[in-house]
């Protein structure tokens, strides 16, 4: 059976479908499709490391206001 054929059946299958069954298919052709994309990619050891400090609540604020007062409030 060819590519042509097959998507042919599949739009033929679909369109015979209404209701709840039409949504899980749906669903399905989606999860499908875009599974590679949900997939997280590994983190470099230096993205872990940067992830791991930003989820630091208390150590970003004190970098906030670390930051802040190295600004010079006269040349902004």
């Amino acid at each position: 059976m060819s590519e042509i054929e097959i998507k042919l059946r599949i739009i033929r299958l679909i369109i015979s479908q209404k209701g709840d069954i039409l949504q899980e298919l749906y669903n399905l052709i989606l999860s499908k499709l875009f599974k590679e994309k949900k997939q997280p990619t590994p983190l470099s050891a230096l993205e872990s490391g940067y992830k791991e400090m930003s989820e630091d609540v208390e150590r970003e604020k004190e970098a906030l206001e670390w930051a802040e007062g190295t600004l010079n409030g006269e040349t902004l």
